[in-house]
């Protein structure tokens, strides 16, 4: 092995596996792509959006269950196996949506299965890989992989809705599940390694840390993972101490009103336009530019992650989420909803970089999945309430005006909840005690 640095840092293309993967993942099938098979699965089947978006539950419920699980998995046996098995179930799933039945329970039993097994493709297995990788390129390193999250979510609608068009919704999903075969799986079976230590290498790139220096408390340590990635890090509070602290209760709560916010806005913002009289391929376009200011905002997010407190960040970009929510309950149109679906989309991207980057620095990388795991889980309750509350309010005031004055409310109070963290664990020395 040569002293000589490598040209690019391998932890790039591990970033760039996460890019990939995070662009098919369960979310673009399940989240991203409802709105525009909305009105087709409606005709096709007679199904109201109430009972429609009873689907988003569904998929809400088997993230909850089994992102806590998949985190108590990673943190111990490593990464890249249950990613493998997770890419090629979930695209054999999402492919399976060409068989969908008439029977509603069909449809919902693939919304749980696609997510369920297909878990391993969640945010944190690739945050898990990127924690041990970057230390003080984190932020960024975060963002721009699980941006891919953003593209995957402009470029899915627009082809769906294109798909449809053309071949119907069956043809659509068949093709989607195809799609994760080819891109995603090859990456992960190629390219991604869990450990700078598999490959001689430090986290960022950079020398050794010089020996007897002390490294920062609840930082990533140099080849964390260890070996084959299946040695958990000796850094940070393990779950359980995690729980005692103020903190973790804070991060919790904010992250499961906001995810409320989210999800039942993105569900719904194709219908929510399209009864407004938007044709349908100008709200997948809309949709698209949702996905452009998630790009963005995760992008962004990373970066000012690594110059600036981690929750004031967040802060921010929550109350572009609710300036967006705020000029959709307006019921205005044109300019002023495609600067709506903008922010709630950098809001989006923002949000799950910032739970991993975020409980990395409160927590540490000892129990990072578990602990992400339960901070994603939060999310998605909230997530799983939002969308069909959303929907069932519509079916029966035939407009979604007053549900979004209340997701409103409820997004102002996650950000101030995220404003009221302290100051990093490690700045203060705490990560063997509790605030």
């Amino acid at each position: 092995m040569t002293d000589r640095p490598a040209r690019i840092f391998y932890g790039w293309w591990n970033v760039a596996t996460g890019f990939v993967g995070m662009g098919s993942s369960y979310a673009m099938f399940t989240i991203f792509a409802f709105g525009v098979f909305v009105k087709p699965l409606a005709d096709e089947f007679g199904w109201t959006r109430g009972e429609l978006s009873f689907a988003i539950t569904m998929t809400n419920f088997a993230v909850v269950l089994a992102s806590p699980s998949l985190g108590f998995i990673i943190d111990r046996f490593g990464v890249r196996r249950v990613l493998i098995l997770s890419v090629i179930m979930m695209g054999l799933t999402v492919a399976s949506m060409a068989l969908l039945s008439a029977s509603i329970w069909h449809f919902y039993a693939l919304y749980f299965l696609i997510p369920f097994l297909g878990a391993g493709t969640l945010p944190q297995s690739y945050s898990r890989v990127l924690i041990a990788w970057f230390e003080r390129r984190r932020g960024i390193a975060l963002g721009i992989s699980l941006s891919g999250f953003g593209v995957g979510a402009m470029l899915v609608p627009v082809v769906a809705q294109l798909m449809i068009d053309n071949y119907g919704w069956r043809m659509a999903y068949a093709g989607f599940g195809a799609a994760v075969l080819a891109l995603a799986l090859p990456m992960v079976v190629f390219v991604l390694r869990e450990s700078p230590a598999e490959m001689g290498l430090k986290p960022d790139g950079g020398p050794a840390q010089a020996e007897g220096a002390a490294a920062r408390p609840g930082s990533s340590a140099p080849g964390g993972a260890g070996g084959n990635g299946a040695k958990p890090p000796d850094g940070g509070l393990s779950c359980r101490e995690a729980a005692r602290t103020r903190s973790f209760w804070l991060i919790l709560v904010s992250f499961m009103l906001v995810g409320i916010g989210i999800t039942s806005v993105i569900a719904h913002l194709v219908p929510l336009l399209t009864d407004r009289g938007v044709a349908p391929a100008d709200a997948a376009l809309y949709m698209s530019s949702l996905a452009l200011g998630l790009i963005a905002g995760r992008v962004l997010a990373g970066f000012l992650m690594d110059y600036f407190f981690a929750p004031y960040v967040a802060a921010c970009f929550l109350l572009g989420l609710l300036a967006g929510i705020v000029i959709l309950a307006s019921g205005t149109a044109g300019v002023p909803v495609f600067a709506a679906a903008v922010l709630v989309g950098m809001a989006t991207g923002s949000e799950i970089s910032e739970i991993a980057y975020i409980c990395s620095r409160y927590f540490g990388p000892r129990a990072f999945g578990l602990i992400y795991g339960l901070m994603f889980s939060a999310f998605q309750l909230g997530s799983m309430a939002g969308s069909p509350l959303m929907g069932l309010y519509h079916d029966h005031a035939g407009n979604y005006a007053g549900a979004l004055w209340v997701v409103a409310a409820l997004v102002a109070v996650g950000t101030v909840l995220i404003v009221l963290l302290g100051p990093y664990p490690d700045e203060l020395q705490e990560f063997q005690g509790s605030e």
